[in-house]
């Protein structure tokens, strides 16, 4: 076994490593086996390995020239919180918060969390039957249910919610939320149909004051790429992806957005298929679609994600145009 791992620029000290999980684990014998950089969508997240074969994802934040959007800001303190919150709820499969340190500190900021091993339903869906999806997609409809039922006496993103300087009702912080998007768009000189955005929302904004509930909406977790799969048993063994999370109506997810029949017979509960509640879903079209175009500009994608997006973006819009 090689005391040490590859030398990496982009990876922790291995020997600062060892060290942090031997105070954070309470043991002088733990030994570092490996760090794996693995692909995280902002943050820096390694596998970290011991000897004795534990395994646990270290996060760090992301590199300080990564350009950010202004809700980016706090990810992995909301991730930290959002996963303590769900502690208390066993049934679901989610990864648990093994020590988190927000600032400072001779290792800098981290998060470490227990591994979920498996596969990630993107990589096992060619190879699942008609029917093993289906059960998939009817157990994931029963932790999404689950996770969004918790709910907090203010709206917006978990920063300020948390902080109990959430807004008082869910019209006010989608505002803030499509606002915040629209100024790092303008930031950035990225070219969208700012006027007409928000002229849809002065139109129809008043139907999100009929969302009287705060819920616990996550913006990644539950989308292919962050649900672990038993390759053997094709269950769902685990969902992440937590650093993204706002608290208001759940449809404004796309998990929800995109769902099947067999997720909503798991959810429990179907959209209602009232004239309202469709130009939510259109009002949430247009801001994921906005997010989607100016995150493509802050970071490119090696996928071509931004296409799509517009072609979404424009087909929200001109939907809303009808109404």
């Amino acid at each position: 076994m090689n005391s040490t791992p590859p030398a990496s620029s982009r990876s922790p000290d291995f020997q600062s490593t060892q060290e942090l999980l031997r105070t954070i684990l309470q043991s002088s014998r733990i030994c570092l086996q490996q760090v794996e950089r693995l692909k995280g969508v902002l943050n820096r997240v390694y596998l970290v390995r011991l000897a004795d074969g534990r395994a646990y994802v270290m996060k760090c934040p992301p590199y300080r020239s990564t350009p950010l959007l202004r809700q980016e800001r706090h990810g992995m303190q909301d991730e930290s919180r959002i996963l303590k919150l769900m502690a208390t709820a066993p049934d679901v499969p989610i990864p648990r918060i093994v020590h988190c340190r927000e600032h400072g500190g001779s290792f800098g900021p981290y998060l470490l969390r227990t591994f979920i091993p498996g596969t990630r339903l993107t990589e096992m869906a060619p190879y699942l039957t008609a029917s093993e999806r289906e059960t998939i997609d009817r157990t994931l409809g029963r932790h999404m249910e689950r996770i969004t039922s918790s709910t907090a006496g203010t709206f917006g993103t978990s920063a300020p919610v948390f902080a109990g300087e959430g807004h008082s009702n869910w019209q006010k912080a989608f505002h803030h939320l499509l606002e915040s998007t629209l100024r790092d768009a303008e930031d950035m000189l990225v070219s969208v149909p700012y006027e007409s955005i928000r002229s849809h929302f002065e139109k129809h904004g008043h139907l999100l004051r009929l969302i009287t509930t705060s819920q616990l909406v996550p913006m990644q977790a539950g989308l292919p790429e962050n649900v672990i799969i038993d390759q053997h048993t094709k269950q769902v063994s685990g969902i992440i992806g937590f650093s993204d999370t706002i608290w208001g109506d759940p449809m404004i997810s796309p998990v929800l957005a995109q769902a099947s029949p067999a997720f909503w017979k798991g959810y429990g509960k179907y959209p209602s298929p009232s004239e309202g509640e469709r130009t939510r879903q259109l009002m949430y079209t247009m801001y994921r679609a906005l997010v989607q175009i100016v995150t493509n500009y802050y970071r490119p994608s090696e996928d071509d994600l931004e296409l799509e997006a517009r072609r979404l973006l424009t087909w929200s819009l001109n939907q809303l145009d009808a109404i």
